[in-house]
């Protein structure tokens, strides 16, 4: 019989994202559909509000705000954190743009509050190496983790504990 080697991970928090948040794009999803269906319907009649190229390009556009809400609900509206053997891993939304915090790259660990100038956004892959954030909208407590060419900030409810968890794992290393 082969065992698995895969072991439970010492701490995992699930963030949501709170429901204005939910309201607003569904909001935004529900005017661009009804949007895109009321065209629609009026172009099967006589009088089409947009006809040819137009339509073309309206309905592209309308097809693109779609997927784009649709991506952002996605990739926004969940996270995940755990402390694993390896490290600590973040993941933002069901799409999973994930990163993980081996530990021979952790300095240091501490709970603290967000701050936009020191730990730069959300997630962005495109902001400087050396200031980023792994963000949960409306939880503006968390973690600051030292590594090698930075601070990265993550969100955390459980601040104290997950600092705890990771503190102890450093300490046995």
């Amino acid at each position: 019989m082969v065992e698995s080697k895969r072991q439970e991970p010492m701490f995992t928090e699930n963030l949501r994202a709170p429901g204005w948040m939910f309201a607003f794009l569904g909001l935004m999803l529900g005017g661009t559909s009804g949007g895109l269906t009321a065209v629609g319907i009026r172009s099967f009649g006589d009088d089409p509000l947009v006809s040819g190229a137009e339509a073309l390009v309206f309905f592209v556009c309308f097809a693109v705000a779609v997927v784009g809400i649709v991506y952002v609900m996605l990739g926004s509206t969940l996270m995940e954190t755990r402390v694993e053997e390896k490290g600590i891993s973040v993941r933002l939304g069901l799409l999973g743009t994930q990163r993980m915090f081996e530990w021979g790259e952790i300095g240091a660990i501490r709970a603290t509050g967000h701050s936009i100038a020191r730990h730069g956004g959300r997630g962005n892959p495109f902001a400087p190496a050396s200031r980023r954030s792994w963000t949960m909208y409306g939880v503006n407590s968390g973690v600051e983790i030292e590594v090698r060419g930075g601070v990265m900030f993550v969100s955390s409810r459980k601040g104290e504990e997950l600092v705890a968890v990771a503190e102890g794992v450093l300490g046995q290393s």
